[in-house]
């Protein structure tokens, strides 16, 4: 019944003039992201691109100011497969389902599908008009991380009013540049039920003496926050981010977020007593695209800590970055560096930066998808053809000091190709773990398979 109401809602208010891109790239894609990525860094995407759920209204305005006989090879399949996801998501109507399979749930949560659960079944439809968009998924899942057997999650309904879109959701985020460890939103809690506005359209209108910020994104969110398993409690969680691009290949973003839960206990001089002081966090990210000896490249990094004074944050958290694109007509590899430090000097858990468990969704991170007090650092690569083959590996170590100290030294490898008249795709992994003074050798294997009505 929801699910006919909102398709025949959607329906009321979509035209017949022909619809403009679907609203958003969601944040499940890494290989659409390399993509995009890559036509950035040559300049043809001129928007803020590190924000997802990423409009689509910007960069389909900066494709269609382009002159694909004057793109460079290397850039050649970027722009055919940007510009296919472009076509799909014109579509008034699309419908899927995927089924999948995973050996091993509590897995690294990188940029991409989350796969937090042994196996499940995932169905949605959704529909794009000129001004609504709506998609409705419902999703089985067994032994989920987050206990949830059937949900709602990635469902929405999305109205265009002027140059904003205004949605009701339950849809993971990804907040900054980095491609495994975004350190203030990221997917690897379970999405929360909120509400969110963005701009649409990230072109700069406004007074000239202003021009020098470039085109220019904010996003806000206001959302319902479950932090733990064990209870029912429910609270406030806000948070926004201002994302521009002053220069050719330079993105700067701030971003703020804050909770009910994200609280300091205080001790009161007088009495004695224990009060509660509620405090928000505070992210700073730059990433900057550019080409060296023929090779494009881009570099990045985000800060992250809590909001004492001022803009910056205190004693952050942070995550760098190194990556490299090599395209040709057909195929496009990106490689990428990254390195997260999650450590800090705290005297009791809750003066950290993320407090004592207090910035979760169902007792998963709303940030980091590494522990509190531990170091990593991921070696990946992603490839892709313009026949639908592709592949990724990562090879990832992680330290933690975290009550317990473990580290992990694992590999990744991952391959997708049509099967079906669907999409399979297949990962296998093994790491040698260490806890304490134990050493041990897992492997598991993810799967899945999509199919699109």
């Amino acid at each position: 019944m929801k699910l006919k109401k909102i398709l025949t809602l959607g329906a009321f208010f979509m035209v017949s003039t022909p619809t403009i891109a679907g609203p958003w790239v969601e944040s499940d894609d890494p290989l659409l992201r390399a993509s995009i990525e890559m036509l950035f860094n040559q300049g043809v995407i001129k928007q803020p691109i590190n924000s997802y759920p990423l409009m689509w209204q910007g960069i389909a305005r900066d494709l269609s100011l382009v002159d694909s006989n004057q793109l460079d090879e290397q850039s050649q399949f970027a722009y055919q497969h940007v510009k296919h996801a472009l076509n799909i998501a014109k579509q008034k109507t699309d419908s899927g389902v995927r089924l999948n399979y995973n050996g091993s749930t509590d897995t690294q949560q990188g940029f991409g599908k989350r796969h937090q659960q042994q196996s499940g079944v995932n169905s949605y439809g959704s529909i794009t008009g000129k001004r609504v968009s709506a998609k409705v998924s419902v999703n089985y899942a067994d032994d989920a991380l987050d206990e949830q057997h059937v949900n709602y999650q990635d469902s929405y309904l999305a109205v265009l009013v002027g140059n904003w879109s205004l949605s009701a959701e339950q849809v993971s985020h990804w907040w900054g540049p980095s491609n495994d460890n975004a350190l203030l939103l990221s997917n690897n809690a379970a999405p929360m039920k909120g509400l969110r506005f963005t701009r649409a359209n990230t072109q700069y209108v406004g007074p000239s003496w202003l021009s020098f910020i470039g085109n220019w994104q904010l996003t806000g969110i206001y959302a319902k926050q479950k932090p733990y398993l064990n209870t029912s409690d429910k609270g406030d969680y806000w948070a926004l981010r201002f994302a521009s691009t002053p220069l050719n290949g330079l993105e700067v973003a701030v971003n703020t977020a804050g909770s009910d839960y994200l609280t300091t206990p205080e001790l009161a001089p007088i009495n004695l007593e224990n009060n509660e002081q509620t405090h928000r966090l505070t992210g700073i990210d730059v990433k900057y695209s550019t080409t060296l000896m023929s090779v494009p490249i881009a570099v990045y990094g985000e800060l992250m800590g809590r909001n004492e004074s001022g803009l910056a944050p205190s004693e952050p958290f942070y995550t760098v970055g190194f990556e490299s694109y090599f395209g040709t007509t057909d195929s496009l590899l990106k490689t990428y560096l990254e390195y997260s430090n999650t450590q800090q000097q705290c005297n009791i858990a809750s003066d950290c930066v993320y407090g004592s468990g207090s910035y979760t969704q169902r007792s998963r991170l709303i940030g980091s998808s590494t522990p509190e007090q531990s170091k990593s650092a991921v070696l990946g690569a992603y490839y892709h053809t313009l026949n639908g083959y592709g592949g990724h590996a990562k090879l990832r170590w992680i330290n933690s000091e975290n009550i317990i100290k473990s580290s992990q030294l694992q590999l990744e490898v991952g391959y997708q190709q049509a099967l079906l008249s669907g999409l399979w795709k297949v990962t296998g992994l093994i790491s040698r773990d260490e806890l304490n003074d134990n050493n041990e050798t897992n492997t598991a294997l993810r799967t899945s398979w999509e199919y699109r009505f």
